[in-house]
């Protein structure tokens, strides 16, 4: 039996981390740091295609209850690479992982690759959140997968290395695939989302916080490849205009690739910028603070990841709990 008062409750704690109102303590979730462990070979990838999956097998009986603790749960399509299918990229497919393959090889042949209304790939996206709609029956909201944005769908269709040389070689084409690439990231977004009901009169953002109007996570973790001046002028506009044309937009970023952030803190439109602290590949969240307190200031942020307790103690102490959320892992010391 759902709780409503649970659910107003967390209702009015998301309206104030977007409005980064006072508050004593911010949104946050502590869990077990489990480092990922290969626990045999991989399997040989094989392609898929999106007649080959079946949109009911992803329709389960969705979460038990609507809220828990500071946050609240839903139900979604899975973590297919589909801006990458949906703009052409073939997709693979293995125990646990799947990616995508480069394929446009001719700037000739740009304009052909815009995805047409009936894209196979859209058609089984929406199929599927249709489903998960009519089984919730507003019982628990329906949430975004993942989407990559911009320009990682570039760097899906071109690979990383052409998309380097892109930015200096052919820079009239990229930009004109960057333009493609984020109309179709808006339209994708826009099919998905009037599919998705709405539940207490807002959408649920795909880190369990919901919002009173539209809200859609994209990412940029191709901007590795651009320096801060470079992403300024190829992909800040295409980020802008998503930014636009939804309520309630957030972005993902990782600490490895925090470079961007003084350009993407003066976006009007960006309301929470999402960092994954990327230990031990990446800066740990003592490495990264100066920047998330930068952040912490300007916008609401959450922050994702593993840290030590010690680490935990001086996010707390340091960063205002305004427009904050932590969900966050706990790692020994020497892990």
């Amino acid at each position: 039996m759902q709780d409503e008062k649970e659910i107003l409750r967390v209702i009015e704690r998301h309206k104030a981390f977007w409005e980064m109102e006072e508050v004593k303590k911010p949104l946050m979730s502590l869990g077990r740091y489990n480092p990922l462990r290969r626990s045999g070979p991989l399997e040989e990838a094989v392609y898929i295609t999106p007649n080959e999956i079946g949109a009911q097998r992803y329709v389960g009986d969705g979460p038990a209850s609507a809220v828990s603790g500071d946050f609240m749960h839903g139900a979604g399509p899975p973590g297919f690479c589909w801006m990458e299918a949906i703009m052409g990229c073939r997709i693979l497919i293995s125990v646990g992982s799947v990616w995508s393959e480069p394929f446009l090889n001719d700037w000739n042949d740009l304009e052909a690759i815009k995805p047409s209304q009936d894209n196979p790939w859209l058609a089984k996206l929406l199929e599927i959140t249709r489903l998960l709609a009519e089984k919730a029956e507003g019982r628990y909201p329906i949430t975004q997968p993942l989407f990559r944005g911009p320009i990682d769908m570039a760097a899906a269709v071109l690979g990383d290395e052409r998309t380097c040389f892109a930015v200096y070689d052919s820079p009239n084409e990229f930009r004109r695939l960057l333009e493609i690439c984020t109309d179709t990231f808006i339209e994708v977004a826009k099919a998905r989302l009037e599919l998705s009901p709405l539940f207490y009169g807002g959408y649920l953002s795909g880190y369990s916080i919901w919002a009173p109007g539209t809200v859609i996570r994209t990412q940029a973790d191709n901007s590795a490849l651009l320096s801060p001046s470079t992403y300024k002028e190829f992909l800040l506009p295409c980020d802008e205009q998503i930014f636009d044309s939804f309520d309630y937009p957030l972005i993902h970023l990782h600490s490895g690739c925090l470079h961007t952030v003084d350009v993407l803190l003066e976006a009007e439109k960006l309301r929470a910028i999402q960092v994954s602290l990327d230990y031990p590949a990446g800066l740990s969240a003592a490495e990264s603070l100066p920047i998330l307190k930068k952040i912490n200031e300007r916008k609401p942020l959450i922050l994702t990841g593993p840290v030590t307790e010690s680490e935990l103690n001086q996010l707390l102490e340091t960063l205002s709990p305004r427009g904050l959320c932590l969900m966050l892992s706990v790692r020994h010391e020497d892990d």
